[in-house]
């Protein structure tokens, strides 16, 4: 079974547009909603209930699931929240198949294939906790809604795990199996293209609220525009070498997901790249050594 589960929160208007990308191939669709429609850091959330109404004439195949339950837990901080509610998410998907989980604010571009490539691995269902593994696909985060489009995070080499054979989360989505697998297939994430006010909710009670400055990197964003964008470089909240420049798409090529914006020959080149310098900086050349004599071997 292909099982796909999306976390409802404050941001559940974008589920309009996320949930029918996945709706024809998957087989079970979980939305988690905290009963007490509260953020993970305690403050109160607003549903509209045309959302539920939405759901129930949207879903004429029965695919879809609500899960209501507390989410918040005082003593935990957002990551933490954020962790715990995926673990409770995966046991109400149950057990078996493979676990897909979304963000509302993600939209997947080419969702079937993506849904192929996990059944042609069918195999590692058969005994999961044997041959446990993280799938990962290409992150691309729009920045900026603008006039016209959208500022993108250009040539990022960011990923996110999204699959699992064994859905036990220890950081957010994050399994932390020891094989993962990096796939050619792109999320675009609404992220920082939200309203003002969109944001400043996010950043106020979202994962990362405790990670970095968000406020002055909220007063930074609201500067960039499209006249300027370009001047900014190593642009991530709180990587910023993730993030190396912004680039223009526009608005119609986003919503009809046409991405020409990220290639998987150019992710693995600049993750080559990336690699050797780590390799030249981090390790000691006596090491260094014994590395290239074993891509050496290993190519023979």
């Amino acid at each position: 079974m292909i099982k796909v589960g999306f976390l409802v929160s404050y941001d559940f208007k974008y589920l309009y547009q996320s949930i029918p990308l996945v709706y024809n191939d998957a087989d079970l669709i979980v939305l988690a909603v905290d009963k007490e429609r509260l953020t993970w850091s305690g403050n109160p959330l607003v549903i509209d209930p045309d959302f539920f109404e939405w759901v129930q004439k949207f879903d004429v195949l029965k695919k879809i699931v609500i899960y209501e339950d507390s989410f918040f837990v005082p003593e935990n901080t957002p990551a933490q929240n954020d962790t715990r509610e995926r673990n409770l998410l995966a046991k109400a998907m149950g057990e078996g198949g493979w676990h897909i989980q979304i963000d509302s604010d993600e939209y997947f571009n080419d969702f079937k294939s993506f849904t192929d490539f996990l059944k042609e691995r069918n195999n590692l269902l058969q005994n999961p906790e044997a041959n446990p593994v993280e799938i990962h696909v290409q992150w691309i985060t729009l920045f900026k809604k603008i006039e016209g489009g959208f500022l993108y995070v250009k040539d990022s080499l960011d990923t996110i795990e999204v699959a699992t054979n064994v859905p036990k989360y220890k950081y957010m989505r994050a399994t932390r199996h020891s094989k993962k697998i990096i796939t050619k297939y792109i999320l675009l994430h609404q992220s920082w293209a939200r309203d003002d006010d969109e944001i400043y909710t996010k950043i106020t009670n979202w994962s990362h609220r405790d990670d970095s400055d968000n406020l002055a990197f909220f007063e930074f964003w609201k500067k960039i525009n499209l006249t300027n964008y370009k001047e900014f470089t190593n642009l991530h909240e709180n990587d910023p070498t993730k993030w190396n420049s912004l680039g223009f798409i526009a608005e119609d090529e986003i919503y009809s997901l046409k991405l020409t914006i990220s290639t998987f020959d150019l992710f693995k080149l600049k993750l080559k790249k990336k690699l050797i310098q780590f390799i030249r900086e981090k390790l000691p050349v006596s090491l260094q050594n014994n590395i290239r004599d074993l891509f050496k071997k290993l190519i023979k």
